[in-house]
């Protein structure tokens, strides 16, 4: 049934304006029928009331006070409406005023009869049979009736075409805003299809269903524009980048095809081409994975993790080899701290910024690693007394291959900071890097608990 329904807004203005119409419709005669009913009940129940006033003056003397009463009443009668007949058994004429035929006893909801000026009346009528075989006809007008229906049928029709005129113009409005609306989306998708990635979808200063959406899709255009952003980095830094680790490789086979070499020298050569070529998958690796933690698809495996616990069990893994390049680790963690995440990735972003911390600071430097709680989030640091970074490079270094002109002869491919970065944009969070003077300190806030809206991606 959904299906037959129309599609497009100025189908559904028309079906709104039939819908109403209907309505309007089906409630009219629902009151019309009731009110008329209600009127008949009411001319009913006043001939009934007047038969028995009349039958009782019979009761008690006859057809001859029964004539008299009927006549009493027609002499006071100042055009309310009501007829009578009595007739003997042989049907002559014993006593009332109402031209027309006596009917057949009982009840009669249309009376036809005269006035004296000529004009047509009808009434509803009922007969009663008396014991001397004489017949009592008592009638009211229905003009009141007929009267009342015109006028329940001319508010009907006023306030039908009041609802219809505000119904059309009602849904016409709703077609026109939701037309203005729509175009404004359809002109800013048309606009980003053409190439302009920045155009968003307009919105209004009030908050609306259309403000929502707007907001739901700028979102998702932010969020594709980063995401088409990093791959055009990605892109030109595998140019740049992949070049110098290449070029090492093609140098060392090239060597060893030019030069007469010894099992022994062979097997040096194809061992550092091995090593240059395990350098290389191990970025593309890297690489790899950033992209895979960006699709924000591992929030659907989101678990309670202990990140107190986590973050224990990466100092005591580093410790000793950081402490042996004569390094030294300060740990401040506070214990129990729970929250929704991978705690794999989390390890990893841990890792990877002590390895940074230790990798791009003198021997000597102290590494910090503090964790901490508020009620909704959980506080992480990784701090280091080192040179720094300078603050206008903060940016820099968080993109892919980034590295600073004093971090080019250290190990590395510019990937750890980007991957803690991606990691804990997945986790709700941002990477923040902040000034120590001396010293870099590496921070983020994580939600406690992951927006159930987001757990399944961003």
């Amino acid at each position: 049934m959904i299906r037959a329904l129309p599609r497009s807004t100025s189908g559904l203005v028309v079906l709104v304006a039939i819908v109403l119409a209907v309505t309007t419709i089906l409630l009219g005669f629902v009151v019309y029928t009731v009110s008329h009913e209600a009127l008949e009940q009411q001319l009913d129940h006043r001939i009934a009331v007047e038969t028995k006033g009349l039958l009782t003056l019979h009761s008690q003397g006859g057809l001859d006070a029964l004539a008299a009463g009927i006549a009493q009443r027609e002499a006071a009668a100042r055009g309310d409406g009501m007829g009578y007949i009595l007739d003997d058994a042989q049907g002559r004429r014993l006593a009332g005023a109402l031209r027309a035929r006596t009917p057949q006893p009982g009840w009669l909801e249309f009376l036809h009869s005269e006035q004296p000026n000529g004009e047509q009346r009808t009434s509803q009528a009922l007969t009663t049979v008396l014991p001397e075989g004489a017949r009592l006809v008592v009638a009211a007008d229905r003009a009141p009736i007929g009267e009342i229906d015109l006028a329940i049928l001319g508010v009907f029709a006023a306030a039908f075409s009041l609802m219809l005129i505000a119904g059309v113009g009602s849904a016409w409005l709703l077609g026109s805003v939701t037309r203005r609306r729509l175009a404004r989306i359809n002109a800013a998708a048309e606009a980003i299809i053409d190439g302009d990635l920045a155009r968003r979808v307009p919105r209004d200063p009030t908050s609306n269903e259309f403000d929502d959406m707007a907001a739901t899709l700028n979102r998702m255009l932010d969020r594709n524009e980063a995401l088409l952003e990093n791959l055009q980095q990605v892109s030109s830094d595998i140019a740049h980048d992949m070049r110098t680790p290449l070029a090492r490789l093609r140098n060392v086979l090239d060597a060893a095809l030019r030069q007469d070499l010894d099992a022994e020298q062979a097997r040096n050569a194809l061992t550092r081409a091995s090593n240059h070529a395990e350098d290389l998958l191990d970025l593309f690796a890297a690489l790899l994975r950033i992209s895979e933690i960006e699709t924000f698809q591992i929030r659907t495996a989101f678990q309670a993790t202990n990140l107190s616990e986590v973050a224990e069990r990466c100092i005591d893994a580093l410790r000793p080899d950081v402490e042996a390049d004569g390094y030294r680790m300060v740990a401040d963690i506070a214990p129990g701290v729970m929250l929704d995440g991978d705690k794999h990735l989390l390890s990893q972003l841990i890792v990877n910024l002590i390895e940074n911390a230790a990798r791009h600071t003198p021997p000597g430097s102290t590494i910090t690693v503090s964790l901490g709680a508020t009620a909704s989030h959980a506080l992480l640091s990784i701090a280091d007394d080192g040179p720094g970074i300078p603050p206008d490079k903060h940016a820099f270094v968080l993109r892919r291959f980034s590295r600073l002109e004093q971090s080019r002869n250290t190990p590395g491919n510019g990937l750890g900071l980007s991957l803690a970065a991606a990691v804990a944009r997945a986790h709700f969070s941002e990477l923040r890097l902040q000034d120590r003077a001396p010293g870099l300190e590496a921070s983020l806030s994580i939600p406690l608990r992951a927006p159930i809206r987001q757990r399944s991606g961003d």
